[in-house]
């Protein structure tokens, strides 16, 4: 086999979890009741549509509003890892054969790019910034 030690990306914890729900007020008071803060926040069109709650620290669950609950696709819609150097795990994933999106600068400040697994799931990858919205707050306007 293989030794992969030194290609492969570095991933330091799943960065977060993000659901999709039917009333984003209503989930946003169900996970404060489980002690998650609320982070930062999503606006679409001046509407909330999304939130970022943190456990713990540095562990966050991100929720997506789906008021018509058909949730397209599902309702876990992604999971999402950290890693502290983006720019090695693209050079390790080009090395490797795997494909994956651009990376770009997300409405939250942070850098990102996504990725399929052999059975069509989403997943991404984060690098945080210095005025990344899950390291200083702050909400943003979804620009998706």
């Amino acid at each position: 086999m293989e030794d992969r030690k030194n290609t492969a990306p570095i991933f330091t914890k799943i960065a977060h979890v993000c659901l999709h729900v039917k009333d984003i007020a209503k989930s946003i008071e169900f996970y404060g009741k489980l002690g998650m803060e609320q982070r930062f926040v999503f606006y679409r069109d001046g509407k909330l549509y999304g939130a970022y709650l943190e456990f713990g620290s540095g562990n966050f669950m991100e929720l997506f509003e789906d008021p018509a609950g058909d949730f397209g696709r599902g309702r876990l819609v992604h999971f999402c890892l950290e890693t502290p150097d983006i720019d090695a795990v693209t050079r390790a994933l080009t090395e490797a054969g795997v494909e994956y999106t651009p990376k770009k600068l997300g409405c939250d400040s942070t850098y990102q790019i996504w990725l399929k697994d052999p059975d069509g799931n989403d997943f991404e990858v984060h690098q945080y910034t210095a005025t990344s919205s899950q390291v200083v707050g702050g909400d943003v306007e979804a620009d998706w």
